[in-house]
């Protein structure tokens, strides 16, 4: 595999492993603050509010999500092309 090759297949796979860490963390993290609040400031702390960490937890699972989905599908076109070159 060529050295330009091989450093673009290592940064997907670095986005694609680092991207499901950040989802896995996040989730983590909104059940935790969820479980926090609704401890200590009462079951209905949420309606109370009006607004919850919802909002700020879906963005980080789509942008999450998108970014794992480009570091596969990247590392999967830049490793079939590897074979297609071996193989002609």
């Amino acid at each position: 595999m060529k050295t330009k090759r091989a450093g673009m297949l290592r940064a997907f796979l670095l986005v694609a492993g680092i991207s499901l860490a950040i989802f896995i963390i996040s989730v983590l993290l909104h059940n935790a603050i969820y479980g926090l609040f609704i401890h200590f400031l009462g079951p209905d702390f949420w309606d109370r509010v009006g607004l919850g960490d919802e909002s700020v937890f879906f963005f980080i699972a789509i942008a999450s999500a998108l970014a794992f989905a480009v570091g596969v599908i990247g590392s999967l076109v830049i490793f079939i092309k590897n074979l297609w070159n071996k193989t002609s």
